[in-house]
């Protein structure tokens, strides 16, 4: 593991240059000298959409639409000596202050700077925006800040309405029934598992989820699910249904801890950092795709984890399970109906014992679409087996396998970082490394490549795969140790006007927009390699990194619509032609 690590953390100059200018200065507790106020603060303990309150959106939109109210669109530069007087209200734009402010300031969706001569008598609120107060600049009153930026239309006398966009494109459904009894709150399921592959086919989920809320301190929850795989390709109950049973106990309400354990029989996916399962289904539901990999799991295990502190979680596991190779189906897709499915390819077979330690941090704004914070995900692995069954793979790519005292380690690192640079502009960054760090060779089902639409897009479907020259298998399985990559993105947001806006019969007050208004403009660019690791002609040795001159990488552009996204990337080596794809999720 150290040797991995070192390779990792041991950058080449050129590497430093692109660390240093990409990475974010940390806050400075020991300078004062400038007062930023940021929004993008994390949210409390749940992260999903934190949202803004609605007593604050009325009284901003109260403000703005005051006739007594001095109302600015599109931002406000007040120079130093000048003097504004009242009750101001800024609409989309920036607000610069270097001169003074006598009265209340509300600014919506904008960014509010104090500048050295400038000074705000008075009460500030922004939503959808920052304050920063540079040195000298003064402010009398209170300051209330909110990060969430509101949808809001103007109408034709100049006064904001709220706006509510129309659904996005639809998800797979999902029957739930609920039922409370005490403390005591069960929910029965029937739903597709948000997937479609060339192993399970549809999976349908199926079963009740109990939870028990004790009290503040301690909460309980039973989940008995079944699955039933619709491929229909083998005649043994072991293929045709599988299981998950998942129970957890919580105790304390912050910087609490937990306990949990789970038995299942299950189709787990190799390689599954790539993309999500929902858009591995359609891919293959539609174009007959199905770019995953899968073998058959059937065990159990424990965990335990710690909350120390609102979005930081660490965690202890220990699991038993018989991994299997798992055969392919025939199931129907929409188009290439009549042509076959890639093969599904064999994996080391045997009962694996796996010990893991993992870090989760957290510090995203809100989780759909952050603009702000960390996100990091750290994991480490040793498992061993006694009766692993290896298949044959050439010598160029890793030595024969002990069929007994068979053990390896493996380590996997995900950091994400995102930058609000104005109210409409993002740039988010992101590392992902992966691979073996101590031990035997790594299973086939640990190994890894690089290529599609998730990492590396330019290239095509498990470009490289680290397989020798002259090896060939219609499965085209991932066959390197180690692989990394970093990625970076810019997004601005414009507005698309596809689709038309009405008012609601109910509220008058409320326009709703039915289509898509708003998009992203993407541009992103990647860098990354896949290698084997060792000291064999063709590896690279265990304690170093490619050289730059080897990485893979691609530039790229495309419109996100929330919910669906159309790219244009090309690759910068090796000869790619331009590509397109489609994305139904973010990139990252």
């Amino acid at each position: 593991m150290n040797q991995f690590l070192a390779s990792i953390l041991r950058p080449q100059p050129s590497v430093l240059c692109l660390v240093f200018l990409c990475a974010p200065l940390p806050a400075l507790g020991a300078q004062d000298s400038v007062i930023v106020i940021n929004p993008d603060a994390p949210a409390s303990e749940s992260l999903g959409a934190p949202g803004l309150p609605a007593e604050v959106l009325n009284e901003a939109l109260t403000t703005y639409n005051d006739s007594g109210t001095i109302r600015i669109p599109g931002g406000l530069v007040l120079p130093p000596g000048a003097r504004l007087e009242g009750r101001v209200a800024v609409y989309r734009g920036a607000v610069r202050l270097a001169g003074v402010l006598e009265g209340s300031l509300t600014v919506i969706n904008g960014d509010l700077l104090i500048q050295p001569s400038g000074e705000v008598q008075g009460d500030i609120l922004i939503v959808g925006g920052r304050l920063t107060v540079e040195p000298g600049g003064v402010h009398q009153g209170t300051a209330r800040v909110y990060w969430e930026a509101v949808p809001l239309t103007r109408a034709a006398d100049g006064t904001l309405l709220r706006r509510v966009e129309g659904p996005r494109l639809p998800q797979l459904g999902a029957a739930r029934a609920s039922f409370q009894s005490g403390r005591f709150h069960t929910t029965l399921l029937l739903a597709t598992d948000q997937t479609y592959n060339r192993i399970e086919g549809l999976p349908v989920r199926f079963g009740p989820t109990v939870e028990w809320r004790a009290s503040d301190q301690l909460a309980a929850s039973l989940q008995a699910h079944g699955v039933l795989r619709t491929a229909g390709g083998s005649s043994s109950p072991r293929h045709q249904l599988g299981y998950s049973i998942h129970s957890d106990w919580r105790f304390g309400k912050s910087g609490g801890f937990g306990i949990g354990g789970s038995l299942y029989n299950q189709v787990t996916g190799i390689e599954e950092h790539t993309n999500s399962r929902h858009e591995i289904g359609w891919s293959a539901f539609l174009l007959q795709r199905d770019n995953r990999d899968y073998f058959l799991a059937v065990g159990g295990g424990g965990q335990v984890y710690w909350y120390p502190a609102p979005g930081l979680r660490l965690e202890g596991s220990l699991r038993r399970e018989q991994e299997s190779s798992i055969l392919g189906s025939d199931p129907w897709s929409l188009f290439r109906n009549a042509d076959r499915w890639r093969a599904n390819p064999l994996i080391d077979d045997g009962d694996y014992t796996a010990l893991g330690l993992g870090l989760e941090l957290d510090t995203r704004n809100q989780r759909g679409e952050p603009s702000s914070g960390w996100w990091l995900r750290a994991r480490y692995e040793h498992a061993m087996s006694g009766d692993v069954a290896p298949i044959g793979l050439p010598t160029a790519v890793r030595a024969a396998l002990p069929t007994r005292d068979y053990g390896f380690g493996r380590m996997i690192l995900d950091a994400r970082h995102y930058t609000r640079l104005s109210p409409g502009a993002r740039l988010n960054l992101r590392f992902w490394t992966s691979g073996w760090v101590s031990g035997d060779p790594l299973p086939i089902q640990r190994r890894l490549s690089l290529g599609g639409v998730d990492l590396l897009p330019g290239y095509r479907f498990r470009r490289f795969t680290c397989a020798p020259p002259g090896f060939s298998d219609p499965a085209l399985p991932a066959l390197c140790d180690r692989a990394f990559i970093v990625q970076a993105e810019f997004r601005s947001r414009f507005t698309l006007g596809l689709g038309w806006e009405y008012r609601d019969r109910d509220d008058r007050d409320l326009r709703r927009f039915i289509g898509i208004e708003e998009a992203d403009l993407v541009v992103f660019s990647e860098t990354g390699d896949a290698w084997l690791s060792g000291n064999g002609p063709g590896h690279v040795p265990n304690n170093r990194i490619p050289s730059v001159r080897d990485w893979k990488a691609d530039v790229g552009a495309g419109i996100d619509a929330g919910g669906i996204g159309i790219y244009l990337v090309k690759a910068l080596t090796h000869g790619e032609p331009l590509r397109c794809f489609v994305r139904l999720e973010r990139r990252f």
